[in-house]
């Protein structure tokens, strides 16, 4: 179910979940309103308030916590992107001190190039691409069998090793950060803490009932919202709203195409 939302665009799962919440929570206070009465939840309006307190500061806290912790993967998984750009342009600014440096230059452009053109789209599907991999792998080994004749060469050959290090590590860790999301005992933990949280406001009496549906609505309507942004930042690369290929268009640019 979760991944049929994620695959969905932006505005189609913000209806759907915003929307199918709101929803919920009317037809949830419709059965609360059907058997009991209203005096009754009246008479314990009081009571119930510290209890629904405590109830919506711990869903609140836990909300938040999930919310957090998914704007944060979502942040890292673009620093990650930016970084590998960045240890690409360190090794093939430092290439031009070889006599070999022209073909790893092409080879790099070439791993950026596949990239754009063929890592990202596969990426919106949580797949990977094989020719991206061997592409870098193929440089590194390129960096490895430089030419070394002096002690300058081989200061700058190790710092291109460093920056290769760099570009790897960066690499694997933009594509793990993609492959799991929010597992599904978490998902249910939200989705049964929401519907609790709003159903435990409806064991208030009130004396319009319209007023009663105006308020829970709108409350609905927020944690709805929350909810969707979980759901379009859950994943990093996939999506609508996605961490998109700009810092290596910026590179390919840089390196001239």
């Amino acid at each position: 179910m979760i991944s049929w939302l994620e695959s969905l665009p932006t505005i189609d799962s913000g209806v759907v979940i915003v929307g199918g919440f709101v929803a919920l929570a009317l037809l949830i206070g419709y059965l609360v309103s059907k058997f009991t009465s209203r005096e009754i939840r009246t008479a314990h309006n009081d009571r119930a308030g510290f209890i629904l307190a405590v109830i919506g500061v711990v869903y609140a806290v836990l909300l938040a916590f999930v919310a957090i912790g998914v704007w944060e993967r979502f942040e890292q998984a673009e620093d990650r992107s930016y970084d590998e750009a960045s240890a690409i342009a360190t090794v093939y600014r430092d290439a031009e001190s070889f006599s070999h440096g022209l073909r790893l230059r092409t080879m790099l452009r070439a791993y950026v190039r596949s990239i754009i053109t063929v890592e990202w789209p596969r990426m919106a599907h949580g797949q990977r691409a094989p020719v991206s991999n061997s592409l870098i792998e193929a440089a590194d080994r390129e960096v490895r069998n430089l030419p070394v004749t002096s002690m300058r060469l081989s200061n700058i050959q190790s710092q291109m090793l460093s920056a290769m290090e760099t570009a790897f590590a960066d690499r694997e860790a933009r594509l793990t950060i993609d492959s799991n999301g929010i597992n599904r005992m978490m998902w249910m933990v939200l989705i049964v803490g929401a519907i609790v949280t709003v159903a435990f406001t409806y064991l208030f009496g009130f004396d319009q009932t319209l007023m009663q549906q105006l308020m829970i609505g709108g409350l609905s309507f927020l944690i709805g919202l929350v909810l969707f942004l979980i759901v379009a930042l859950d994943y990093p690369f996939r999506g609508s709203i996605a961490v998109g290929p700009e810092a290596f268009r910026a590179l390919l640019s840089t390196l001239g195409g």
